[in-house]
């Protein structure tokens, strides 16, 4: 559980964790006040309490305040089995981080400020990123620098899209956009779920579909106050 293993190198336990949003549980305010303080974000709050994410968001009067506190700089939702496909990106030649990066930052305003943290006083304060402040069990103590987090983005990317084939893929793009979003999560969670039989894709193809997908995310969803990066990718999506 990434809130037992966050506040633990915090010194704190779960179980003082929730008797204190006990003791305060009539008074959102200090619950928000002090979770921001020290990083916890709100899916550490539903971990802590047994409450879905949506409910802790819910909770707060103000709308925002929930969503403040989604401050996983990768992803703010429990990815499960889907976790691995988070990972450094390895590749060369037209999937390595310095390609994908000359196609994406021409067409991303603020490409740069995309990958440096959104919390600095917390997620830099040892210039290191913990678990807790990537969102990512199985990342712990990464130098805190723009070229980390980028690598993980276009890696994570390359996995979800290698994950998939062509009709998979097609059933994505093809969901309607006032569709149910109970179904269209649980398509993703399937296709993501699934090993695939046979690689779908060139090089040049992974490339292309990453790279828009990238342009996509940067320019379209992510702002430096709400989103962990991976929050609206396919992979963010499937465990919102």
């Amino acid at each position: 559980m990434l809130a037992e293993k966050y506040l633990a190198d915090l010194g704190i336990t779960v179980q003082q964790a929730k008797d204190f949003i006990i003791a305060n549980i009539e008074k959102p305010e200090i619950i928000f006040k002090t979770a921001s303080q020290y990083g916890v974000t709100t899916r550490m709050l539903g971990e802590i309490t047994g409450y879905p994410r949506d409910a802790v968001q819910k909770y707060f009067p103000n709308t925002d305040m929930g969503k403040l506190l989604d401050m996983s700089k990768l992803v703010n939702s429990d990815l499960g089995l889907l976790e691995d496909l988070v990972a450094f990106n390895t590749r060369e030649g037209v999937l390595s981080n310095a390609s994908l990066r000359a196609v994406v930052k021409l067409k991303t305003d603020g490409y740069d400020q995309s990958f440096t943290s959104s919390n600095p006083d917390l997620q830099l304060k040892d210039s290191l990123y913990s678990s807790g402040e990537l969102g990512v069990e199985h990342l712990d103590d990464i130098p805190a620098t723009t070229d980390n987090i980028e690598s993980l983005f276009y890696g994570s990317l390359i996995n979800i899209f290698s994950a998939l084939d062509a009709s998979e893929l097609n059933q994505i793009k093809a969901f309607p956009d006032n569709g149910n979003n109970e179904d269209f999560q649980a398509l993703l969670l399937t296709v993501l779920s699934e090993s695939p039989t046979t690689i779908a894709w060139n090089d040049s193809q992974l490339a292309d579909l990453v790279a828009n997908e990238a342009i996509n995310i940067l320019g379209k969803y992510w702002t430096n106050d709400l989103f962990g990066i991976l929050d609206h990718s396919y992979l963010g999506l499937a465990t919102a």
